[in-house]
Order: C-alpha cells, then sequence, then structure tokens
C-alpha cells in the first residue's frame, strides 16, 4: 500500500500552483502520481479531496478500482461558495488554536474543542494525532491553493470511468451528501455505502467498519474481474 503526500501537504515540501496542489501532479522534488514510482495498474482510495484525486486518478486508464469517501467537487456553485468559505474558515481558526495544540490535544474535551465539526467522536483522536492534525492544517503551504482551485475545477470525465467505484458517505456529514447523488448519476454503475451516524472523517471515526466495506468491495472486485 502507498499512502501519498500531495505537494505542499505532509511531508513533500513547497508551494505549487493550484492544479498541482489539487490534482496530485509533480512539484518540486515530490510526484504524486503512482505511476512514477514504478507501479502499474493500481486500485485507489481516497477521503474529501483525496477523494477528488482518486476520482481523477481514474482517468488515467490504469485504475482498477476507485473508492471515494466523502468526495466533493459536484457542487452547485453555492455550495461551492459555502465550502470555500467554511474551509477558509477552519484554517483560520487552526491558526488560531494552532500556538495550543499541545495543550488542547492532551485531554479529550481540548481534542473535540477544534475537531467535533468533522467528527462524530472527536476524542478518540490520540493526542499526538490530534496535535499533528492541527499544526498541519494550520500550516500546510498549499492549502489555500487547493482551496481555490477545488472551488472551480470540475470534473469532466466521470461518464467515463469504467473501473467499479464505490462511495462511502456518513449520514451525520453536513459538507457532502447532496453531492453523492450526482455522482452516482454520472459515474456507470458505482455503489454508495452509506455510514449511519458518521461525519465528515469517517475514517477517523470508525476505521474498522469503513476498512470492512473497503474490503468487502475490493474482495467482490476482484471475484468478478476473475469470473
Amino acid at each position: 500500500m502507498i499512502a501519498i503526500d500531495l505537494p505542499g501537504f505532509g511531508a513533500v515540501p513547497g508551494t505549487p500552483g493550484p492544479d498541482a496542489a489539487y490534482r496530485g501532479q509533480p512539484s518540486g522534488g515530490g510526484a504524486a502520481h503512482p505511476g512514477r514510482l514504478g507501479v502499474g495498474d493500481y486500485h485507489v482510495a481516497g477521503y474529501s479531496l483525496g477523494a477528488r484525486v482518486a476520482i481523477q486518478l481514474a482517468n488515467s486508464g490504469r485504475v482498477r478500482s476507485v473508492i471515494a469517501i466523502a468526495p466533493d467537487g459536484l457542487g452547485t456553485p453555492t455550495e461551492r461558495i459555502q465550502g470555500y468559505v467554511a474551509l477558509v474558515a477552519g484554517r483560520a481558526m487552526a491558526m488560531t488554536l494552532s500556538p495550543a495544540a499541545g495543550l488542547l490535544s492532551m485531554t479529550p474535551a481540548g481534542r473535540s474543542v477544534f475537531f467535533a465539526g468533522s467528527r462524530t467522536r472527536p476524542w478518540q483522536l490520540t493526542a499526538a494525532d490530534a496535535r499533528q492534525l492541527l499544526t498541519d492544517y494550520a500550516g500546510s503551504p498549499a492549502y489555500e491553493a487547493a482551496n481555490w482551485a477545488s472551488m472551480f475545477d470540475m470534473s469532466t470525465h466521470l461518464h467515463t470511468i469504467t473501473a467499479p467505484t464505490l462511495l462511502l458517505q456518513g449520514t451525520a456529514d453536513p459538507l457532502m451528501p447532496q453531492q453523492l447523488s450526482r455522482y452516482l448519476t454520472f459515474i456507470p454503475g458505482a455503489q454508495l455505502t452509506w455510514l449511519p451516524g458518521l461525519n465528515h472523517v469517517p475514517i477517523s471515526d470508525d476505521p474498522k467498519t469503513v476498512a470492512h466495506h473497503m474490503l468487502a468491495f475490493l474482495n467482490n472486485t476482484k471475484a468478478l474481474s476473475a469470473s
């Protein structure tokens, strides 16, 4: 399994242009496309912005299956503006709270101060994870570029995706559920699995359930391709 950091996020340095930040294109010393790592055909999974990148990679012709968790990207103009403003506010809050990240991460109540808006169970985060998430949210140099680009970008290749596609969506997510019906309409044969009671970050709220659905989908995809 290969976990990808996009340019300007995580361990990949630099402040790329908006397209590179959003689409995972090469920038500086890093390259996000699996093909550049010597990988042939591959399965791809992503969450939120990563789900948009996963769906974008499906256009490469090398993707065997797609798992998109809480994807955005098909919002109406109003929804896009609302999402942009919400992410700008979240970034500002992260930058304000970042100096106190160590203190906030020490207790379940402190972890809930920042993460309750996107997680059903923010107290489950470890202190180390919560501290890193908050400081990375405040410090990622490509954040503004990616947020700006994602407000305007619209996928036009969805109807051409032939790889089996699974959409996973928490029912308590206030951000993305309205866009799922649009993905189901445009991606041929896409499947949708609702995650009851989970928020925008189900991989944090209930990783076992998310992993179960992912593995079941991959095993079914493998069985179908072998038949």
